[in-house]
């Protein structure tokens, strides 16, 4: 796979990593975990930890669903179909009520458009950090386990104080779940079932949903589904392969050229650093940044943030092209991804 997308780095299992890596040896956006540094720090006060001890059925490797190259992707239950997930408000899902099973937890904060975190602490005073993904891509290793949480087939991994629970919402060819990550001292594991659970029923049963009126949000918007395929043929020649990643993600590939495009929230494109010498440009009447790189092939990114939320924070849609190809023309690279910004910003909902 020739696109890499250099967004910040996230943990998976306890690896940071890019959201994206190059093929043919790394095919596939890595869905992976926020770092910690993206949670907010709460205070603690005394509260019952009593452990529950949740019935688990372990099932056998062999029936872990893998992702299936030729299977459409599919929800395991209407309630977790892509476009339900996005309407769902994650951190309302953590709210006080929920947490304070935990410990007395400070304010819910998102991270992502589809993420949630809080850093709080435990009864005894031990920081416990919790974020909590809605719709994120799941790896499955070949030794993995499975249980059954709340009926879904649920994955846990483990890296020092940290585990991921990591409940599985779609099959087919793109696996989804919903993830929850849990940095604590203590029964860490069992926090994040406890947190999942809760989710999972409540998403089921009367799904807390996003704030009406929050006007030409990306919250709602498919990226998958709103970009020409003609567009995509122009630019990448062929017959283009298109897959989507996460809830807000999305990829075409033809050989050793792949674009893609992300909707995230983070800092304002025109105060990140990575932007100092990104070259100004109007696309659409939108003021964004592009970036040529050649560290790796060659790529060319151009990033503008869509809409403001807030402390300077914002909605960025981010385009990458990318060759593998040694000697590949950079300039050819960021007409390509200013061809794709062309078409896209006209589909995106007005702020």
């Amino acid at each position: 796979m020739a696109l890499i997308m250099r967004f910040p780095a996230r943990v998976s299992d306890g690896v940071a990593t890019v959201h994206l890596v190059r093929s043919p040896a790394r095919t596939a956006w890595t869905a992976v975990a926020l770092s910690g540094a993206f949670l907010l720090a709460g205070c603690g006060s005394q509260a019952d930890l009593a452990k529950v001890n949740h019935p688990r059925t372990v099932v056998p490797a062999k029936v872990v669903q893998k992702p299936q190259p030729n299977t459409p992707p599919r929800p395991v239950e209407p309630a977790f179909a892509p476009e339900r997930l996005r309407a769902v408000d994650p951190c309302a899902l953590m709210d006080t009520q929920t947490l304070s099973q935990f410990g007395v937890p400070a304010s819910s904060r998102p991270v992502a458009l589809s993420d949630c975190g809080n850093y709080m602490k435990d009864g005894a005073g031990k920081r416990l950090s919790i974020t909590l993904r809605l719709g994120q891509n799941v790896l499955v290793p070949d030794t993995a386990k499975t249980t059954k949480l709340a009926g879904l087939t649920t994955i846990e991994s483990t890296s020092t104080t940290t585990c991921f629970v990591k409940s599985v919402v779609q099959e087919g060819s793109v696996v989804l779940g919903i993830v929850a990550q849990v940095d604590y001292e203590g029964d860490s594991c069992d926090v994040g079932r406890r947190l999942n659970e809760s989710a999972i029923n409540r998403i089921r049963t009367n799904a807390p949903l996003r704030a009406q009126g929050n006007k030409g949000s990306l919250t709602s918007v498919d990226p998958c589904s709103i970009f020409s395929t003609v567009t995509a043929t122009e630019v990448l020649g062929g017959t283009p392969t298109m897959t989507p990643y996460d809830l807000y993600r999305c990829n075409w590939r033809r050989d050793s050229l792949s674009f893609g495009f992300e909707f995230s929230e983070n800092a304002d494109p025109k105060n990140s650093s990575t932007n100092k010498k990104a070259e100004v440009v109007t696309i659409e009447g939108v003021t964004a940044y592009q970036r040529k790189d050649e560290s790796f092939g060659a790529s060319c990114k151009i990033e503008w943030l869509h809409k403001a939320t807030t402390d300077g924070k914002g909605e960025v849609v981010t385009v990458s092209v990318d060759n593998s190809k040694k000697g590949t023309d950079t300039a050819d690279l960021c007409t390509k991804a200013t061809t794709v910004a062309k078409a896209l910003v006209p589909k995106l909902p007005k702020p």
